[in-house]
């Protein structure tokens, strides 16, 4: 790292503010040589309080987020990953009040999220990412009586969200965006005795599964469509008794979804179910009897769904499942014995599960998994030896991989991942000391990361697309013995330095289309080139990055 430009004032805003300018120009951030296509972590802006777990939602290209900036109190913002492009959508509260927006959820073209105003308490709102489209949906608790919407979901184009009513207690609910289009879905405990709804989840079918309380029974699993006729209980798994209490519903295939549920005689234990009371079964009592196994971090990888299980004598692992009993089991053991590997973040891939893994040797790192024992490896040891070089959530964009990694060199900076090891990099040291950068979200090609910068939290964007475009030059055409190009002579291909180990193949175009069979490093000129521009293409490929081409400048050959 470079000394930090920082310099010492008496104003610690001041600080902060050179600090920044320094980072906008790229003064004392270095990049690493292993940088592709000039992408490196840029600047967006700095404010005085920004939590992304509060909420965080894609709109197209931009990013909406609730923050705190140097006037005003927390509002809704938007991003599209530039400093100029971020901006507060709307002061809800005006002033130094604070609307408190949480839980933004994108439905199409629109982002829902809560907000709390003085008039309304905790209610309903949303945005089409302008001041003029941002708006209560509707008062759902009367006179200041909050009806604190919760779990806000995308079932189609509607939005399937929790809230109290102070009639009906805590049910599900649905909107279209406007008061006229939201509607209780169903008072599934009568009266004002809360259902309290909870782990909704979007299948592939459009309908959503939840678990939650109903007029005779327990926690137990329901389906909606989003309308009140398509809301209704799919299983009692456990009838007369505590409830099955589905947690961790996760989308399978053709609208199935796997969750852990009890059901008084097995334990807590992996599930299925298609919808339907006959299609909700047990699908592998991994521990027997009646004692449960430890499922958590269900997440949905290609075809499979892998999370983190126990098993008799062993501590959690991976496991993966298809559904089926035979497809569903441990895929390795990475931490042998009673101690457990502690999976977190598991994400896909391209079909293939990326995850972080704790082992006492090389503390928690980035690990990958194919569904096997054989294609479950570590990827890179970041931080080697046993301090963990990942802390926090993996962010996939495309078929790449984005999160923050601490190195006793850096402390926590933007890294990616290929997949590779030798893909697996530094963006950028953006600033002298522990910035404790986070991956936040994916959106277009770029990545959100959260920083903090002289104690204030800090966006930054990395296109991470463009990081892995294979190194390239410009190509340009050379006469082979001199001379003028003219019918007869040969042209040669001069590639400049690319990216060490990519693959080069070429091709010559006539007037810009592909000459039939000219794929040399040399072409000779012939009658058909007589008077048109020749010139010449060169693609570079390389594994874990996306394929470059450039074209020459092209050349015209002389008539005679």
């Amino acid at each position: 790292m470079r000394t930090s430009p920082l310099r010492t004032t008496t104003s610690g805003a001041a600080v902060v503010a050179l600090g920044l300018s320094a980072l906008a120009v790229g003064v004392g951030a270095t990049a690493p040589a292993s940088a592709h296509g000039g992408s490196t972590a840029a600047l967006i802006k700095s404010f005085t309080s920004m939590d992304a777990e509060f909420g965080i939602a894609v709109l197209g290209k931009r990013v909406v987020f609730a923050a705190t900036a140097e006037t005003g109190g927390d509002e809704p913002w938007i991003t599209d990953g530039t400093a100029a492009g971020t901006k507060m959508i709307k002061d809800i509260v005006p002033g130094a009040g604070s609307s408190n927006p949480r839980d933004f959820t994108t439905v199409g073209s629109k982002v829902y999220f809560k907000a709390e105003t003085a008039a309304t308490g905790e209610e309903l709102w949303v945005t089409d990412g302008t001041a003029g489209g941002t708006h209560l949906v509707e008062n759902i608790g009367p006179n200041a009586f909050s009806s604190e919407p919760s779990s806000l979901t995308a079932v189609g184009n509607r939005l399937v969200f929790v809230a109290d009513d102070n009639v009906h207690g805590r049910e599900l609910w649905s909107s279209g965006g406007t008061a006229a289009t939201t509607q209780i879905l169903d008072n599934l405990r009568l009266g004002n005795q809360s259902s309290s709804p909870h782990d909704i989840t979007l299948t592939s079918s459009g309908v959503a599964f939840f678990a939650a309380f109903g007029d005779n029974v327990a926690a137990e699993l329901y389906r909606t469509d989003g309308t009140p006729a398509g809301t209704t209980l799919v299983k009692d798994i456990d009838p007369g008794g505590v409830g099955s209490n589905p947690q961790g519903i996760t989308p399978l295939a053709a609208g199935s979804v796997v969750f852990s549920a009890e059901n008084g005689l097995s334990g807590r234990e992996l599930w299925r179910s298609n919808g339907t009371a006959a299609g909700t079964v047990l699908v592998k009592d991994v521990t027997p009897g009646a004692s449960d196994s430890s499922l958590a971090k269900f997440s949905k990888v290609g075809a499979k769904v892998f999370y983190s299980s126990s098993s008799p004598g062993q501590d959690p692992e991976l496991f993966a499942t298809d559904g089926t009993t035979a497809g569903t089991g441990l895929v390795k053991d990475i931490v042998p014995g009673n101690q457990g590997s502690i999976i977190e973040s598991i994400t896909d891939i391209a079909g293939t599960a990326y995850f972080t893994a704790q082992t006492a040797a090389q503390g928690r790192e980035l690990w990958t998994s194919n569904g096997t024992a054989a294609g479950t490896r570590l990827v890179r040891d970041i931080s080697p030896g046993p301090s963990s070089g990942i802390l926090g959530p993996l962010v996939a964009n495309g078929r790449f991989l984005a999160f923050g990694a601490t190195t006793p060199a850096t402390g926590r900076e933007p890294w990616v991942s290929n997949g590779l090891s030798t893909g697996t990099a530094l963006v950028r040291d953006t600033l002298p000391g522990n910035t404790e950068i986070q991956a936040v979200t994916s959106f277009g090609s770029k990545v959100l990361y959260q920083g903090t910068v002289e104690g204030k939290p800090t966006l930054f964007g990395v296109d991470v697309q463009r990081y892995f475009d294979v190194r390239s030059a410009k190509p340009r055409t050379k006469v082979v013995k001199g001379g003028k190009a003219r019918v007869g002579k040969r042209l040669k291909v001069v590639t400049g330095t690319w990216e060490k180990g990519a693959k080069l193949t070429v091709r010559w175009l006539r007037a810009g289309k592909p000459i039939p069979g000219a794929t040399k490093r040399t072409y000779k000129l012939t009658r058909k080139d007589r008077g048109k521009r020749v010139s010449v293409r060169v693609t570079g490929t390389m594994a874990g990055h996306n394929a470059v081409t450039a074209t020459s400048v092209p050349r015209k050959v002389k008539r005679s």
